[in-house]
């Protein structure tokens, strides 16, 4: 069975061939005996995971419980990596065949880490149990790509590898993927033997959702006259509509979260005019995925006329991966095939 999962700093999310989504925050918490049996109301994304006989509360339930989000600069050492990865297979998973693992990593971590994080992911074996379902999960094979890759396939070609998007087939087309931590842009530059990546105009910028998060948090604070807390700031533009609790009151913070995301969509949109420079007229269309998509699309849009989104921008990365392993997975049957 072929898994794809994007393994944001913010969410996990994971599609499969049978395109089965699933999609929770990145956060992790142990859990530990309690008097009260560690009562939780587990929905959509809680999950009381356990691995190898240790016990995880993961996702919306890893955020009620205190857990963190990890951002170690070397992937393959995040101490929740396995956990995230083994639930998201977890969910998707629907018999004990191992799995083709796809993955990705943002545009700065992956010529150098590609490697250690296959290396890491292959190892994966694992008896998991969520719901009272156990599986036994062991991985087959883990292609790597990089985040923004991710975007571009997902708006050219369907999770098979069979092109849906003839208009953009071999154009050359921009790519932002804006995410938790990470803003990556990619270049597909046409040359005479087809797209290739312009390095050069291609990269990771730290101007994710989260330093807009941060701004918001401040600008609730001066609103409640107190200290907000950045999970909760998060928890109330996620979940609850921006309704946000404070010593008894209750704020609404909506003003204050999009008059932030159209500024922090000019900061997106100055460094990647600076990036591609006079670049940036020579292309045939500006392609947004990414978990900030969604958000972001309405203002980027103002300032950049070529701009589409993807279908699913939040599931971007996912199911181009999945596209991107088809082809290569494709391209090594035909070469073994060749050597015949």
């Amino acid at each position: 069975m072929r898994i794809s999962v994007d393994i944001g700093f913010g969410f996990t999310k994971a599609v499969s061939d049978r395109e089965k989504m699933v999609s929770f925050p990145s956060v992790v918490a142990r859990r530990i005996a309690t008097t009260t049996g560690g009562a939780l109301g587990y929905g959509q994304d809680d999950y009381l995971v356990t691995i190898n006989g240790q016990d995880y509360y993961v996702g919306d339930a890893g955020m009620i419980a205190g857990g963190n989000r990890t951002w170690e600069d070397q992937v393959a050492q995040n101490q929740n990596l396995n956990i995230l990865v083994l639930t998201a297979i977890h969910v998707l998973l629907e018999d004990d065949a191992k799995v083709d693992l796809a993955v990705g990593l943002p545009m700065s971590f992956y010529v150098n880490q590609r490697k250690s994080i296959r290396d890491a992911l292959l190892q994966l074996k694992a008896d998991v149990t969520i719901g009272g379902a156990k599986k036994h999960i062991e991985i087959g094979s883990v292609f790597v790509f990089p985040q923004s890759a991710g975007v571009y396939y997902h708006a050219l070609h369907n999770i098979d590898g069979s092109i849906k998007n003839q208009n953009l087939f071999n154009r050359q087309v921009g790519v932002i993927d804006p995410g938790y931590r990470t803003v990556d842009i990619l270049y597909m530059a046409r040359g005479r033997k087809g797209l290739l990546p312009r390095e050069d105009l291609s990269g990771s910028e730290e101007l994710g959702m989260n330093e807009a998060h941060k701004i918001v948090r401040i600008r609730t604070s001066q609103l409640v006259g107190g200290e907000a807390d950045l999970l909760e700031v998060e928890k109330s533009i996620l979940w609850f509509n921006c309704e946000f609790d404070y010593k008894g009151r209750t704020y609404n913070i909506r003003d204050i979260r999009d008059e932030t995301y159209r500024e922090h969509s000019a900061k997106i949109v100055a460094w990647v005019k600076q990036r591609w420079g006079d670049e940036i007229n020579n292309l045939h269309a500006i392609i947004l995925g990414g978990g900030g998509g969604e958000a972001l699309f309405p203002y980027m849009k103002e300032s950049l006329p070529t701009l589409m989104k993807v279908d699913k921008p939040e599931y971007a990365n996912a199911f181009g991966y999945l596209a991107a392993q088809a082809l290569a997975m494709q391209a090594s049957g035909e070469a073994a095939a060749a050597k015949e």
